[in-house]
């Protein structure tokens, strides 16, 4: 077979075997590159189970297998960076689970009894407190309380003016309705609820007893009644849980309520006796403060 030459720029040593060719073919170039002839070659093969270079033996590792593999164990030895470590960010908030719950509370009650002295003076007081939360910081409460006070029974026909002639006892039932409003909404602040109360009352007298004194039929209108008055009340308090169920609870509520005198002590000539003893007028209605200090055990459900 005779020289084919070509135009074609090529590196030295370098063997093809093209597919016109059944033999491979060296490749014969000058210096200046203008023509490269191919002759035949003598075809050589390798001896079975020889190795050819550029090929991989069977089972092999590919080049940069061991180097990957290091890399890989170093790495997994290594700490985690701090923004992939798992990481508890600690809150002074807890959130109350539960918010249905029921309170047994008693406390005391410092009571004004009026310009002239004539309501139930401080006392002791104890009820129950029912409260279900509508929203994060908002509950409803519904109460109902009792209080065994005494009363000084007042004559206002006193030259020297009002004065106590009587003590007498008396106990009045409290019913009330009202929010309660989470300062920091259904969570603790290191594990103290702090909050604030506010709602509507109506107290009703119901065994009080009766004095001696003012028992004459035209008397009868000096004689005090305290009958049923409305209240109003503003609080605030804080409570702390020493279990999930149980919480307790420190409140201070100061209960706006009105006092009314009785009907006989704005005659003509009460007026006149008061006013010539150059003692305080009385107050047809009057709204006193009552602060009472209470302390409630809660039940959650």
């Amino acid at each position: 077979m005779g020289p084919l030459s070509w135009p074609l720029t090529a590196r030295p040593g370098r063997t093809f075997a093209p597919a016109v060719a059944s033999q491979p073919v060296k490749i014969e170039y000058r210096s200046d590159l203008e023509s490269v002839s191919i002759k035949p070659r003598t075809a050589r093969h390798a001896p079975t189970g020889a190795h050819v270079a550029g090929s991989r033996r069977p089972g092999a590792r590919p080049p940069g297998t061991a180097w990957a593999l290091l890399v890989c164990a170093v790495a997994a030895l290594l700490p985690l960076p701090l923004g992939a470590q798992e990481e508890r960010i600690e809150s002074p908030f807890e959130w109350i689970e539960r918010g249905l719950r029921l309170g047994l509370f008693g406390g005391y009650r410092f009571a004004d009894r009026g310009n002239l002295d004539h309501g139930p003076g401080s006392t002791v007081a104890g009820g129950a407190r029912f409260r279900i939360r509508v929203s994060s910081p908002l509950s409803l409460e519904l109460g109902a309380s009792y209080q065994p006070a005494e009363r000084w029974v007042i004559d206002p026909s006193l030259e020297t003016g009002p004065a106590p002639v009587d003590t007498v006892k008396v106990g009045y039932l409290m019913a009330s309705a009202g929010i309660q409003v989470g300062l920091t909404g259904a969570r603790t602040w290191n594990g103290i609820h702090p909050f604030l109360t506010l709602g509507g009352a109506l107290n009703f007298g119901i065994d009080e007893e009766r004095s001696d004194v003012f028992v004459d039929p035209d008397q009868t209108d000096l004689r005090f009644d305290l009958g049923t008055s409305p209240a109003f009340y503003l609080g605030a308090g804080f409570e702390v849980f020493p279990s999930e169920r149980v919480g307790v609870a420190i409140e201070a509520r100061d209960y706006l309520t009105r006092l009314k005198a009785p009907d006989g002590w704005f005659t003509e000539e009460i007026l006149t006796t008061i006013r010539d003893a150059g003692a305080e007028a009385p107050k047809e209605g009057q709204w006193t403060h009552n602060l009472e200090l209470s302390l409630t055990l809660y039940f959650y459900f």
